[in-house]
């Protein structure tokens, strides 16, 4: 199986695809559905397909990966990870470290096989403790029935590797790896810059979900974001970082295989694959 690649400083980053997400413009709330419809270039019968990408490279000895994929039981389209990565010769046991960017289902419920049991047995999950103290808290009251829904099925994911669990904050780095918080889509959302030598690559996760339309026009938010403000403003913020400093991107849904570079275009900002 021939995996698509790119090189930064020493490290060789591999994209794999868990498979296609199926969505809907409907889920656009600040864009009249025409525009949208012409930037993504039409949809099959109002549906639309959007990559899941994750990402893995080897470093001092371990396999690391970013994200987990969608699981067994999201979509008939999804959850192909860990026969992606077999094909590409990486045995889901000697992935050592999983980087989460957010513990939403398409990133996290790969996690876990339809037993409950580890798909990674011997990994160490990176997380934000922003973002793990919030779906791993318990309900105070009040909380809307589709948000307890994620909660349970998040503490189920992460049931398995509960003494695996390294909570991060800014400023702490593991193997390079080291997170940006980057909140709005979920509460704890986190880019995680990966150095090596001088230069270095942004796995972003969700900062954009319809790449056709985000990236052109920012400020388009969904009904996915938790704090849809919040997560404008961290797209915009990730956006000009990533423009100013040359970054390579590796997006979790850029269209496949997911790395590029983010370039200003006039006022706003287009994408150039690699």
């Amino acid at each position: 199986m021939s995996v698509p690649s790119f090189r930064v400083g020493d490290l060789e980053i591999k994209g794999y695809s868990d498979g296609v997400l199926r969505t809907s413009l409907d889920m656009i709330l600040n864009m009249e559905r025409a525009r949208s419809e012409a930037l993504v270039g039409g949809t099959d019968g109002g549906w639309l397909y959007i990559p899941v990408n994750n990402f893995v490279f080897q470093r001092e000895g371990k396999t690391i990966m970013i994200d987990a994929g969608s699981g067994h039981d999201m979509q008939p389209t999804l959850g192909k990870l860990p026969e992606n990565l077999r094909a590409g010769g990486v045995d889901p046991k000697s992935v050592g470290y999983i980087v989460l960017t957010h513990i939403h289902p398409d990133h996290a419920n790969g996690l876990i096989d339809p037993r409950g049991e580890a798909i990674y047995p011997n990994a160490e999950i990176l997380v934000h403790a922003q973002e793990y103290d919030f779906w791993m808290s318990e309900d105070k009251g009040g909380e809307p029935e589709k948000l307890k829904a994620v909660k349970a099925r998040n503490k189920r994911n992460m049931k398995p590797y509960t003494e695996r669990v390294r909570r991060m904050r800014e400023g702490e780095e593991v193997l390079g790896c080291t997170p940006i918080l980057a909140a709005g889509h979920s509460p704890g959302h986190t880019c995680w810059r990966v150095m090596s030598g001088r230069e270095s690559f942004l796995a972003w996760g969700d900062i954009v979900h319809l790449s056709a339309i985000q990236i052109s026009h920012p400020d388009t938010t969904l009904s996915y974001d938790l704090d849809g403000d919040a997560a404008r403003k961290s797209r915009h913020r990730i956006l000009d970082m990533t423009a100013n400093e040359r970054i390579v991107v590796a997006g979790a849904h850029v269209n496949a295989p997911g790395f590029g570079h983010v370039v200003r275009k006039g006022t706003t900002y287009a994408f150039e694959s690699v």
